[in-house]
């Protein structure tokens, strides 16, 4: 199913509903939502920035991994340079993630079956299985048995037209914010000089909530108008293909209405309509309502459309100040969403085809089967991803907990010495073991350090990539349990350790090792 079109029509119309629905400076928005809905194909760019920005006092309070990875989420951005896609669902897209200051370039390629990243310094892409990634196209679509077989273009078309159908009455009763304005503008698409009518819109939280109201009461004045929403949901659904019905559970019943049956259901909405006008006033009036609704809350966009309605370009910048953080308890002063995009060659033959996938592709299961290390040997040290990975968020680092008491426990001596359990401390670190009975001896392999052990129960000498390695103390056996000098195993390890002291008084062994 062609999921990226129609979410792209749903997204046009929570647009518009922002903006508002009456006319302004000659613009039909109600039209201008209706030409999104019939967007099937076209080529643009744009992209989405998160910026959080963090109380530095509280943020400076934290350890310094902590600070790191606060600074480097600090600013997301998805920037996508060119997005191609077509009537059939095909899309190629390229542009880069970015963390803070950190920039993954990448490129994406989707057919109706496949779907192929590429992402730069990566030594093999990723294949993955677009019908998966595409679930959902239609709204509901995996809750109903038997869609996935029917005809794509038949199905999306009878999505499309509901939504047109129960869009241009939403939409039709929304009142406009405080702040609205439309102008005559040039501006280059694609570096065309293009004549476009900008729509600039402003709101706020508390607007946004005294809005509610005006467009309840706006529903409530035109229950004809509900009638005949009803009549063409009505007639929508009769007119449906009988395997789209069966999909459905829509049954001839459930289609042919009578007037006095239409005149109910009509009424229905409206008597919930009413019901929701008087939750409004009980609600709007409760502490928890002025806190969701308020000032702290604040929406600018601009929309600019051709002379076909079309929307060509869009600038949106959503900001949420520190008091709607300050009861969670969350050390932020504010978010600002940012979302900008391009649009041209609307309706057009975009090329696409489908989509190739390489020889040395690796799929979702090989990735997530893959360890840190092995991971990160797939990616050249000079790229972005694998300074990401590697340095920001140090995916190949190790870390685990042993307790005195719970678990397999680590042990110590009159004298202070700690001992920890070979088997669970390399089951902690990924490392497989054996025991050779007869020699009493395990044997282990540490990829990391690329180093062989070869430990003998009794013996203060370890065999380490063929070389004896003289131990502080003899690996010993208590309690079934094959202990060996915390000091020996994690100095040889290239790993540190730091003694704590748990909740309920016992004692915590923090293990942790920088690769």
């Amino acid at each position: 199913m062609k999921k990226r079109g129609l979410w792209m029509a749903l997204i046009a119309l929570l647009i518009v509903g922002l903006v508002g629905c009456q006319a302004v400076g000659g613009v039909n928005l109600n039209e201008m939502l209706t030409k999104q809905l019939d967007v099937r194909s076209s080529a643009g760019s744009g992209s989405v920035e998160i910026e959080l920005n963090w109380d530095e006092d509280a943020i400076a309070a934290e350890d310094e991994e902590t600070q790191k990875l606060v600074k480097l989420f600090s600013k997301i951005k998805l920037q996508l340079d060119q997005v191609r896609s077509d009537e059939k669902g095909n899309m190629n897209a390229s542009g880069s993630l970015s963390l803070n200051e950190r920039k993954v370039p990448f490129a994406l390629q989707v057919d109706q079956t496949t779907a192929v990243l590429t992402v730069e310094g990566a030594k093999r892409p990723l294949v993955l299985d677009a019908e998966e990634l595409q679930a959902g196209a239609i709204p509901g679509e995996d809750l109903l048995p038997g869609i996935s077989d029917m005809t794509t273009q038949v199905a999306e078309q009878a999505v499309r037209d509901a939504l047109k159908q129960v869009a241009s009455f939403v939409v039709g009763h929304l009142p406009n914010p405080p702040k609205i304005e439309a102008a005559a503008v040039q501006l280059p698409i694609n570096g065309t000089p293009t004549d476009l009518m900008k729509v600039h819109a402003e709101l706020n939280g508390k607007e946004l909530g005294e809005l509610i109201p005006v467009f309840l009461d706006s529903v409530l004045a035109d229950g004809q108008g509900v009638k005949s929403l009803i009549e063409k949901l009505a007639a929508w659904a009769s007119d449906l293909p009988q395997d789209l019905k069966d999909a459905l559970g829509i049954e001839s019943e459930d289609t042919d209405w009578t007037p006095e049956e239409l005149t109910d259901a009509a009424q229905s909405v409206m008597d919930g309509v009413k019901e929701l006008r008087d939750d409004y006033e009980e609600a709007s009036a409760e502490e928890d309502w002025k806190e969701a609704f308020n000032e702290a809350l604040t929406f600018k966009g601009d929309f600019y459309a051709d002379k076909s309605l079309h929307i060509r370009k869009s600038d949106i910048e959503i900001s949420l100040d520190t008091s709607l953080f300050e009861e969670e308890d969350i050390p932020l002063k504010s978010v600002v969403i940012r979302t900008s995009q391009e649009a041209w060659n609307i309706n057009e033959d975009q090329g696409l085809g489908e989509v190739e996938v390489p020889a040395n592709a690796m799929d979702v299961e090989e990735l997530a089967a893959m360890k840190p290390r092995k991971l990160l040997n797939q990616l050249s040290v000079d790229s972005a991803v694998y300074g990401l990975l590697k340095n920001d968020l140090q995916i190949d680092d190790q870390y685990f907990t042993l307790s005195s008491e719970w678990g397999v426990p680590f042990a110590s001596d009159d004298d202070g010495n700690v001992y920890l359990p070979i088997k669970e401390t390399m089951r902690e670190l990924g490392n497989p073991i054996t025991f050779d009975a007869a020699r009493k001896q395990i044997r282990f392999y540490d990829e990391p350090t690329i180093q062989e052990f070869v430990l003998t129960l009794g013996s203060d000498k370890a065999l380490v990539n063929g070389e004896t390695v003289q131990l502080q103390s003899p690996v010993a056996r208590l309690g079934g349990v094959s202990y060996m000098s915390a000091d020996d195993l994690l100095g040889l390890l290239h790993a540190t350790y730091e003694l704590t002291d748990g909740y309920d008084g016992e004692q915590l062994l923090e293990v942790k090792r920088d690769l």
